[in-house]
């Protein structure tokens, strides 16, 4: 008898998620996905402008900046954790989400700030995760990930576009405001992953054989890793980058909100072509328009180098992501990778902006700029291992179940019923 497939994985691939979506309850499920993904991370999507703001509203300087980011993403990661259990279970996950964006309006001080940062982050983070797992068990995920790359897109290239004058009316509670009346908006949809988790859940959807090994899931976390603290890096300091080269602070916000529309086409094409293109030829596409873009910015841009490597560096990063978390995905038959990835790509996000910060307060933008490069090659080669499926799954002739990393992760994502 053959072995049964992954998770998510039963119906035939030719049925495309636009055609599942026929029924009211498969279209609320899909902008459940694609609005919490997209709202959760505002503070990436925005990081350029939003990083300007707080060294002007709060005087941090680069590291600072890095600092906040890490609690502000870094919480998001952490919801795969014990403690975002305790916030669920006690029905204040929901009350976190919008008092904690409320609260940050009037933080009296730096450490209040990061404390309120944290609290929001955690009860949004198991959104996320609730998002990543929904879109990785689709049957035609590649194109419900280009959906959900999309989402966030159009949400960030309105931030891009809307916050610098709603900053210089409001200040940096501005941020704040916009993210509790989404939250508010989108919170009525999550009640219904509890009953995409509990249909997740069913027998049959885990008969899927003997399971991913150990030495697939840490090359495939260890490069969703190297793409984020890459490109979160770099994008989180392009306005500074920008204005160091005595461009103007409102084009280049501008220059920015044009780059995520640019995205939109990325995400688009790999929506379209989902299903159709060798998954490879398409990372390395999206890939190399990443490490060109960066390497575009060394030096002292002119507003026109600017703009072309910030669109080439948006739809390189909309482009290859689909197709990254899809590889990854394809390679899960327990489910616990895409558990995984939101803690990893919470932890990239915040590691991102604080290494580079660090760096470029210490060594200078240019040399910033390599790092990030560096660390988005990298992680093109661990991702092309995973797709390849080249990971032996024994070390040194051992074998290697999979039992201890699944047990791990189901521990640390009971994400079930507790949003009812």
């Amino acid at each position: 008898m053959g072995r049964a497939p992954p998770a998510g994985l039963g119906r035939d691939r030719g049925q495309t998620m636009s055609a599942a979506a026929g029924t009211p309850t498969d279209r609320l499920m899909v902008a459940r996905i694609v609005g919490f993904a997209a709202v959760v991370p505002l503070a990436l999507l925005a990081a350029p402008v939003l990083a300007r703001q707080l060294t002007l509203d709060r005087g941090l300087s680069p590291a600072q900046v890095g600092v906040y980011f890490l609690f502000e993403l870094g919480g998001i990661s952490l919801a795969s954790f014990p403690a975002a259990w305790a916030l669920r279970r006690f029905a204040a996950g929901r009350v976190a989400l919008i008092a904690g964006n409320v609260a940050s309006l009037g933080a009296p001080s730096y450490g209040a700030l990061l404390a309120l940062r944290l609290l929001s982050a955690l009860a949004g983070g198991v959104l996320m995760v609730l998002s990543m797992k929904g879109a990785g068990a689709s049957a035609d995920r590649d194109r419900l990930f280009g959906y959900w790359v999309c989402g966030q897109l159009v949400v960030g290239a309105l931030a891009l576009a809307l916050l610098p004058s709603l900053f210089a009316r409001l200040g940096l509670g501005a941020f704040f405001a916009v993210l509790a009346l989404a939250m508010t908006a989108l919170l009525p949809l999550a009640p219904g992953f509890a009953t995409a988790e509990t249909r997740e859940d069913q027998p049959a959807a885990r008969a899927s054989g003997a399971g991913n090994g150990i030495l697939f899931p840490a090359v495939a976390m260890a490069g969703v890793m190297g793409f984020y603290v890459g490109l979160g890096g770099c994008w989180a300091y392009a306005a500074l980058i920008a204005g160091q080269a005595g461009l103007d602070a409102q084009a280049v916000a501008n220059r920015l909100a044009m780059a995520s529309l640019v995205g939109i086409a990325g995400a688009g094409c790999a929506a379209g072509l989902g299903g159709r293109v060798v998954r490879g030829r398409a990372l390395l596409v999206g890939y190399g328009l990443l490490v060109f873009a960066v390497l575009f910015l060394l030096g002292q841009p002119s507003m026109a180098r600017f703009t072309l490597a910030a669109g080439l560096f948006k739809f390189g990063w909309t482009f290859a992501l689909p197709f990254i978390l899809s590889a990854v995905a394809h390679r899960d038959r327990t489910g616990s990778m895409m558990a995984a990835t939101n803690l990893v790509i919470g932890t990239g996000n915040a590691l991102g902006p604080l290494a580079a910060g660090w760096i470029m307060q210490t060594a200078g933008a240019g040399t910033m700029l390599l790092f990030c490069a560096g660390l988005i090659a990298v992680s093109l080669g661990l991702v092309l291992l995973v797709e390849g499926g080249r990971l032996s799954p024994s070390v040194l002739g051992m074998p290697i179940t999979d039992r201890s990393f699944s047990s791990l992760l189901n521990c640390v994502s009971p994400l079930k019923k507790d949003w009812h």
